[in-house]
Formats: structure tokens, C-alpha cells, sequence
């Protein structure tokens, strides 16, 4: 019974954090505890930089942040967008 609640719980987090909750719950079921541990990791799109923060340089096509004046990746120069 307690296996069961372990896979629904790994199936919420899984859901909550846009991953297969039907996946998650059959991981839930085998492994138990650690498949909440395991689920409940941040995932490279949580640290992922936001539209309202960063924009693409124009040379160099990496993020910065939507302040700076000079690219950190290539040294391009940059015109702020609060100045526009």
C-alpha cells in the first residue's frame, strides 16, 4: 500500500514539473522513496533564463541579460532596452 502512495506521489511531482506522470508512477512503484527523490531534481529548464530577463545578442546569438551594454560571450555592443 505504501509502494502506491510512493507512485502517485512521484506522479504529482512528475505532472508539476511537466515529465510522463504515467513514467514517473511506474518508477514510483519499483523504487519507492528514491523515486522521489529523483523526481523532485530540478531540471535544466528550471534554471533556464526568462524572455523578461535575457534576449539574444545579435552577433553572437547567446543570452545576456536585457540591461547590459556589452555581450559577455563575444564583446559585441549592446543597446540596453530600458534605453530604447
Amino acid at each position: 500500500m505504501i509502494w502506491l502512495l510512493f507512485g502517485f506521489a512521484a506522479m504529482l511531482i512528475a505532472n508539476s514539473k511537466s515529465r510522463s506522470g504515467c513514467g514517473w508512477f511506474i518508477l514510483g512503484l519499483l523504487l519507492g522513496p528514491f523515486a522521489l527523490v529523483v523526481a523532485a531534481l530540478p531540471t535544466a529548464q528550471d534554471d533556464a533564463p526568462l524572455n523578461k530577463t535575457h534576449a539574444r545578442c545579435p552577433d553572437c546569438r547567446e543570452l545576456v541579460l536585457i540591461d547590459a551594454r556589452k555581450c559577455k560571450h563575444c564583446g559585441c555592443a549592446l543597446i540596453p532596452l530600458s534605453e530604447q
